[in-house]
């Protein structure tokens, strides 16, 4: 074999391993996404509500997509506004029936109850089920392994979240700059908001400081590998 047909081959070969990193970097891509875009997933819990129509409004304003985690007697009460969320393509799941601890865990099948309650009611007036949970109080520390795998084996994918806004006792101000804080150097957030007053006068402008700062706002979808505190 002459050194010209070794050099030939050499480069072909080259080539080709190139072309097949470059088509297995593409596939990854297209299979996981851009791994290094940054993407805020904005939640809601205890709603529906009041508030709820107002939130929305500000989301489509904006153009982006929350998620709302549900109390049961609260989608009875306000069933166009489940309609809506959900015909709209907003994130929905639930967060339960009574909102109490001792209810919640008084034995080891009444937590999942709950939930299951609430997809009843979600389908009675949606036709759809959902997956998506967000325990009341988050997963830990009350909630037992036991408990948890039910869950899992249930099916559930179950929400907690990376940063507490504290909106429940924090001013507008302070509200976002909780999320600014805690967002420091993070690619993916998943942001706990409740559907209050406070809530609604900013969250126009907690988007825009997200957008400015490069998250892209996605709604919790099945798909998507829940984070929780397990």
């Amino acid at each position: 074999m002459t050194k010209k047909v070794k050099n030939i081959i050499l480069k072909s070969s080259i080539f080709l391993m190139s072309l097949i990193l470059i088509v297995s970097a593409f596939d990854k891509m297209t299979a996981y996404g851009d791994q290094n875009e940054k993407v805020a997933y904005i939640t809601f819990d205890d709603g529906p509500s009041k508030y709820t129509s107002q939130i929305i409004d500000t989301l489509d304003k904006n153009n982006v997509k929350g998620t709302f985690f549900m109390v049961n007697d609260n989608m009875i009460v306000f069933k166009d506004v489940v309609k809506r969320m959900n015909s709209e393509g907003h994130g929905t799941g639930f967060h339960g029936v009574t909102h109490d601890i001792k209810e919640l865990y008084k034995n080891e099948y009444s937590a999942i109850e709950e939930f299951r309650t609430c997809n009843r009611t979600f389908y009675n007036i949606t036709g759809e089920t959902s997956r998506l949970v967000r325990i009341p109080f988050g997963s830990k520390p009350y909630m037992l392994e036991s408990i948890y795998k039910k869950f899992i084996d249930e099916g559930f994918l179950v929400w907690d979240w990376t940063i507490d806004t504290e909106d429940w006792k924090s001013s507008e101000d302070q509200i976002v700059s909780n999320i600014l804080y805690y967002a420091r150097e993070k690619d993916e957030i998943v942001i706990l908001l409740h559907e209050n007053q406070r809530t609604v006068d900013c969250l126009d402008n907690i988007i825009t400081i997200l957008k400015e700062r490069g998250y892209e706002i996605k709604p919790i979808t099945e798909d998507l590998k829940p984070k929780n505190f397990w």
